[in-house]
């Protein structure tokens, strides 16, 4: 990969969450389609921050906030009124290059609380001839998108809870998103791991990844990168961008691929009795 990549300003930061946020909007424009909005999905714009929400699957998880910047600031109590006139919780997504104190100050003035990190990672696409010699590399088809939920599924052991149906419908409406191209990998001609690649604005946005457990350290997952950041540059993308959890396999894979860390965004999430007693309950058991 070129090591000439652009430094992190933030009209560039911009267009790395310009791209994740059109990920996430385009899977929510999706679901509204199912069934006359069976998940009472919707999505609103307050100036540059888009608000997603998902009556069915009632958690800051899904409802979350993309994109807000400094310039939003004095839409925070709307943005929050309006997830509470459908009795939601939220979470914000909040980028350093593109907030300021006084959004800080009126997110916590609003009962948030900066809850969380994740990072993420950019870098510039290149054709590489990748050789994976124990893996296949192909797309998904269409009739396929049942396979890949399941992949999904066992591979972060997610149980049948109430929001099964909504996750289930979201991840197989990847396969199908014009937008995408989602892919194997295989290991002994069977499908084992999972990846998407959402492309918009000339930026390639590594947008899932999943691994079954027990094909883990196999390769998948840098193969799967390989493929994707190829993939982006053979469709004229400029920039690649990923999310990561802060210091987790998926990060360091990330980075034996070229990328380098951009920034690390915040989660501000509403407080909660039940968040309390989750807190509570890590504490004890550490």
């Amino acid at each position: 990969m070129d090591t000439h990549i652009p430094p992190v300003t933030p009209r560039l930061a911009t267009r790395l969450e310009t791209s994740i946020t059109f990920f996430s909007t385009e899977k929510h424009r999706l679901l509204s389609l199912f069934s006359n909005n069976l998940y009472g999905v919707h999505v609103r714009s307050f100036g540059t921050a888009i608000a997603s929400l998902t009556q069915k699957a009632n958690s800051a998880t899904f409802n979350r906030v993309h994109h807000i910047s400094a310039d939003d600031t004095h839409f925070v109590h709307d943005i929050t009124q309006w997830y509470r006139n459908y009795g939601a919780r939220c979470s914000f997504e909040v980028v350093p290059h593109l907030s300021s104190p006084s959004l800080l100050w009126h997110l916590a003035k609003n009962d948030f609380y900066q809850s969380g990190f994740y990072n993420v990672l950019y870098g510039l696409p290149a054709i590489e001839k990748a050789r994976f010699p124990h893996l296949a590399i192909r797309g998904v088809l269409p009739g396929e998108k049942e396979i890949f939920a399941d992949i999904y599924f066992k591979s972060f052991g997610i149980p049948k809870t109430p929001d099964y149906d909504y996750v289930h419908d979201s991840i197989c409406g990847l396969v199908t998103l014009s937008s995408n191209e989602c892919f194997f990998a295989l290991i002994d001609k069977k499908p084992v791991a999972i990846a998407v690649l959402s492309l918009h604005e000339q930026v390639g946005y590594l947008a899932l990844a999943a691994t079954l457990p027990s094909f883990r350290g196999y390769g998948c997952h840098k193969a799967l990168l390989q493929t994707r950041i190829d993939r982006a540059a053979k469709q004229g993308c400029e920039l690649i961008v990923g999310q990561a959890g802060v210091g987790t396999g998926s990060q360091h894979n990330m980075e034996r691929v070229g990328l380098r860390l951009a920034y690390t965004k915040a989660d501000w999430t509403t407080y909660s009795e039940q968040q309390e007693l989750d807190l509570t309950s890590d504490l004890l058991n550490q």
